[in-house]
């Protein structure tokens, strides 16, 4: 089983678009629909129904997505385990959220770079996820939202970047023509809510800043990816919340961002590790970043 082909048939799956799973992994569409071909003829079976927007996955596609998210998982900790019985002592594994390529890409990459003796593995993840990777030591360090870290006791932080929220409207919202609103603008708006799980510490910390604006919010549908979250936008079924950061795909040329003026819907991106952690190579990589 090549287990490449097997995580970009599930990034496919997870994403509902073969261009923004090319996209997370940088490679053209055309090779990643091509390995997910080549998948499919290898287990004799369409997993995938090409003629809905977006994409969806036929009967056997999900029993073979939900298999493969667990073998692919279980690989990744054991290529971990692989290199902690080699003693590898210049090896250092990193945990990224889904969706999150431009922050490693623009926020790590660049001082990783400069580290010629340093061995990387990357490991995509589940944002609710990275915290628990990190606790059990299945990863060294994160990349990942401050607002998933909450074992702070045992886990430290550094900010990376930090930035606002945005909305996002379909072109038949009144708000199509602005700029910016107000956080009061936002009340009895209905909100469409992007999360792989409900409650997350990420939605907590979305209620609390909506506390402080003192403008609680409508949230009429939580989607598990902002292709969805933006598909639904486009049919004008709400609005959603964006990081400044994030690039809108251009399947959704029409819908229009809007700055939301002082408003407490920030973000903060962090690397994040294990404060008793001896790892050498953790520690030259953290001075590296606080230079």
């Amino acid at each position: 089983m090549n287990f490449t082909r097997l995580q970009y048939f599930c990034d496919v799956a997870k994403l509902h678009s073969f261009s923004q799973a090319a996209e997370q992994n940088f490679i053209s569409q055309t090779a990643i629909s091509q390995q997910v071909a080549k998948l499919e003829r290898e287990l004799d079976a369409t997993l995938i129904d090409r003629t809905k927007l977006p994409i969806e996955l036929t009967r056997i596609g999900k029993a073979v997505y939900k298999r493969a998210s667990i073998m692919l998982e279980q690989y990744h900790i054991l290529k971990g385990e692989i290199a902690q019985l080699r003693q590898t002592s210049n090896l250092l594994t990193i945990a990224y959220p889904n969706g999150a390529t431009e922050s490693v890409e623009k926020l790590v990459l660049p001082t990783i770079k400069t580290m010629d003796d340093l061995e990387l593995f990357l490991v995509k993840s589940d944002l609710n996820d990275i915290q628990e990777k990190l606790l059990n030591k299945t990863v060294d360090m994160a990349v990942c939202f401050d607002s998933e870290i909450t074992a702070n006791e045992q886990l430290s932080t550094l900010t990376l970047a930090q930035g606002n929220y945005e909305v996002v409207v379909g072109p038949d919202h009144p708000w199509y023509q602005l700029r910016s609103i107000n956080p009061q603008q936002l009340l009895n708006q209905s909100i469409i809510y992007v999360a792989s799980r409900p409650n997350t510490n990420s939605y907590l910390k979305m209620k609390d800043h909506s506390k402080a604006d003192h403008v609680p919010l409508k949230i009429t549908a939580t989607v598990s990816d902002i292709d969805t979250a933006l598909l639904l936008v486009q049919l004008n079924k709400g609005i959603t919340f964006i990081p400044d950061y994030k690039k809108i795909n251009s399947d959704f040329h029409t819908l229009h961002r809007v700055k939301i003026l002082n408003s407490q819907h920030q973000y903060k991106i962090c690397l994040a590790w294990r404060k008793n952690d001896s790892n050498l190579k953790l520690k030259s990589v953290i001075q590296a970043f606080q230079r």
